[in-house]
């Protein structure tokens, strides 16, 4: 595919290129059976260019605007920068009936590979920035169980080892450092049914893991962050500009569930949820140092990290019969030391300026709720309606939290026509609104041209956008059997110009206009 496009402007170098393959293959028997599956994942995308830019007014220039600072004319070419990403996937999964239940065991191998380029001269033109190499094996084995007392039990016992390689040869310091994981996990989950109304299920689950780095600071970062002061024993060698240091972490994190549900009567329920989750900070959130092309900022980690700890409460009634579905969803959930990201500065580069964002830990609250309303009106007319609020808040001074999703509203018509081929016809509004709670991140960065600061705006929302989609699908009967169906389906059918506040590239681009697909299967 070639650039993608907003309703006024091409988004230079967007484009991709894409080949995936897999393979499935097994034996079901009644006693036992098992599967082997094997996928492969390989693209070469293009990362926007006026992501990459040139000097601090660029970038101001860019948010200020509200468009690219380099808008070229369509094109097929994956230039400069770019990424170049594969994915090889085995899983092989067994199963085996005994008088005590269902044994089924699981083993994953994956293997990813990332390299980024960017904009190098000289000897270096050709070499990827960025080179990271992923291995991963899993093997889990999985015991389920039912009893005579209308009861179940499941229990499980899993471990993977992981490996990263960054390759050296890029000459560029590496963003994630070499590293090795192991996990071990253990669980188990049991449910009873006392009658025809009320079904209670617990769950409890440990997991441990070990991380073993090796990693290049900056010794002006080492010295900032304290680190020299925390964590002396971890340094290897003191080589001036440099320290090598050899992380050593030991994560040991316990979550548990309980959760029952109330049939009211037959096709409405009431569900109650309580948890306790535990989350061990993964290596990018410990270590990052460096430039994320394809998030276009530098990201810096924190080794000084505990394990997320969060408290969830849910409510849920949910209501069903032939005609429609209502599920209503509320949550809470208080979480200490939550991770986040957020943006404190520009840095400049050999490759340019950009953002850089640091990996937070504060106490944090979080709650929301969901409507889903589902109606089939006659026998081919069908409605739906969806609602969905989260907010977030810092504990300690009720401040926002980054990255909230907006509200969201959702409506939808289908019409069904059975005697035309079973056409269907379907219209989808989404109504995003602006986000009004955010933290204030902006700061003032050094204009070298103009020898003043300006305000660089990282933190206001973009405005609130409406959204209008159409698809459609017919089928056809072949003579000797099978069935094709023919699918169209048109996202922004209006062409609205936007930027979604998720989208990590929003301070320098639009997102994209209205987008046709058709698709064709056959099934025989």
């Amino acid at each position: 595919m070639g650039d993608f496009e907003t309703p006024k402007y091409a988004m230079t170098n967007t484009g991709f290129s894409e080949h995936n393959f897999s393979f499935k293959a097994g034996l079901n028997r009644i006693d036992h059976g098992f599967d082997v599956y094997y996928s492969l994942f390989s693209n070469k995308l293009g990362i926007l260019r006026s992501s990459h830019a040139h000097t601090a007014i660029d970038i101001i220039n860019a948010i200020d605007n509200e468009i690219p600072h380099i808008i070229e004319d369509f094109s097929y070419d994956i230039n400069i920068p770019r990424q170049k990403t594969s994915h090889n996937l085995l899983k092989l999964k067994a199963f085996k009936n005994f008088d005590f239940g269902k044994l089924v065991m699981r083993y994953d191998f994956q293997v990813n590979d990332r390299k980024e380029f960017d904009i190098r001269r000289g000897d270096d033109r050709n070499k990827p920035a960025l080179d990271l190499n992923l291995q991963t094996h899993s093997l889990a084995f999985d015991l389920e169980s039912k009893f005579q007392n209308n009861s179940n039990l499941k229990v499980g016992i899993s471990g993977r080892y992981q490996k990263n390689f960054p390759d050296p040869y890029t000459g560029v310091k590496r963003i994630i450092p070499d590293y090795k994981k192991y996990d071990f996990s253990v669980y188990s989950i049991y449910d009873i049914s006392f009658d025809r109304n009320w079904l209670l299920e617990g769950g409890i689950r440990y997991d441990f893991s070990h991380i073993n780095a090796y990693k290049y600071y900056r010794t002006s970062l080492w010295e900032a962050r304290n680190y020299d002061e925390l964590f002396p024993e971890i340094v290897v060698e003191d080589l001036g500009l440099n320290t090598l240091t050899n992380p050593k972490f030991n994560f040991n994190n316990f979550s548990s569930n309980l959760g029952t549900r109330f049939t009211i009567n037959n096709g409405e329920n009431i569900y109650f949820n309580y948890s306790i989750s535990s989350r061990k900070p993964n290596p990018s959130e410990l270590f990052s140092e460096g430039l994320h092309h394809s998030s276009a900022r530098i990201e810096i980690g924190d080794l000084s990290f505990n394990s997320e700890v969060g408290h969830n409460i849910s409510l849920t009634y949910n209501f069903a019969n032939e005609k429609s579905n209502l599920t209503v969803n509320s949550f809470a959930n208080y979480v200490n030391d939550f991770i986040y990201i957020i943006p404190v500065d520009l840095m400049p580069t050999i490759a340019g300026v950009f953002p850089y964002w640091e990996y937070k830990q504060e106490d944090a609250k979080l709650f929301g709720f969901d409507i889903k309303y589902d109606r089939q009106y006659f026998n081919n007319f069908f409605v739906g309606h969806q609602f969905s609020l989260i907010k977030g808040y810092e504990r300690e001074n009720n401040k926002s939290l980054i990255n909230m999703p907006p509200v969201n509203l959702k409506n939808q018509i289908s019409y069904n026509f059975p005697e035309l081929n079973n056409l269907n016809i379907s219209f989808e509004s989404e109504y995003v609104f602006s986000q009004n709670e955010y933290p204030n991140n902006n700061f003032e960065v050094y204009i070298p041209t103009q020898e003043n600061y300006q305000l660089l705006d990282t933190s206001t929302p973009p405005g609130a956008y409406h959204l209008l989609n159409f698809a459609s699908s017919i089928g056809f009967k072949s003579e000797n059997g099978g069935s094709y169906k023919i699918n169209l389906r048109v996202e922004n059918l209006l062409n609205n110009l936007y930027k979604d506040y998720l989208n990590r590239l929003r301070y320098f681009t639009h997102e994209m206009g209205r987008n046709i697909m058709l698709s064709l299967s056959y099934n025989y």
